[in-house]
């Protein structure tokens, strides 16, 4: 299986980590968004990543569906648990997880495309998202004990905000959480890249 997808990709980092807590051989296709490859473009017609390309040539995306489908593959370490309450507490976390990655990456867009005169209410709105759901996050450090998609994806996202925007660096507690799960092999090899 390929693995189309970018070193800076929080998405794909949650992937990533998957795979590798699984044992799941990829190989990976690094990509360059700006000029995406036709690879890319036939496998996923909106050029995103990641993309999975199974053996067979069926293409998977995106990554919560990519997510689901390598835990699916066998019970070596289950990621995403099978017991419907607790499934859909993982996912939750994934969606809000994606969710954040989505505002951090707005924000840091509009950073680069308007450096000089990027619209301030904007920034500002998505600045205050981020520190509303580093409290979320804070006060739900419990529901972490377990290592699944649910860490693995808030540690992702945290992961993408300290890389591109690391004047909203977590802090206290949730920064300490951080630290401690970005020792854990699966994450340390991983890191977003420029």
């Amino acid at each position: 299986m390929k693995l189309l997808y970018t070193k800076r990709s929080p998405y794909a980092r949650k992937v990533r980590v998957i795979a590798l807590e699984k044992n799941i051989p990829l190989e990976f296709i690094d990509e360059d968004l700006q000029k995406k490859s036709q690879r890319l473009l036939d496998a996923n017609p909106l050029g995103k990543v990641p993309t999975l390309i199974l053996d067979n040539g069926t293409t998977v995306f995106d990554s919560p569906v990519i997510c689901q489908y390598l835990d699916g593959l066998h019970d070596e370490a289950i990621m995403i648990p099978r017991e419907q309450g607790e499934r859909i507490e993982v996912l939750k976390w994934e969606a809000f997880a994606d969710d954040l990655m989505t505002v951090a990456i707005n924000l840091y867009m509009e950073k680069v495309r308007h450096p000089h005169d990027y619209h301030k209410d904007f920034t500002a709105t998505q600045e205050k998202n981020i520190h509303s759901a580093y409290g979320y996050i804070g006060i739900n450090l419990l529901k972490f004990k377990k290592f699944n998609l649910a860490p693995i994806a808030v540690a992702s996202a945290i992961g993408y905000i300290h890389f591109r925007l690391p004047h909203l660096k977590a802090q206290g507690t949730l920064l300490q959480w951080f630290e401690e799960i970005s020792k854990r092999p699966s994450m340390a090899q991983t890191i977003p890249v420029a």
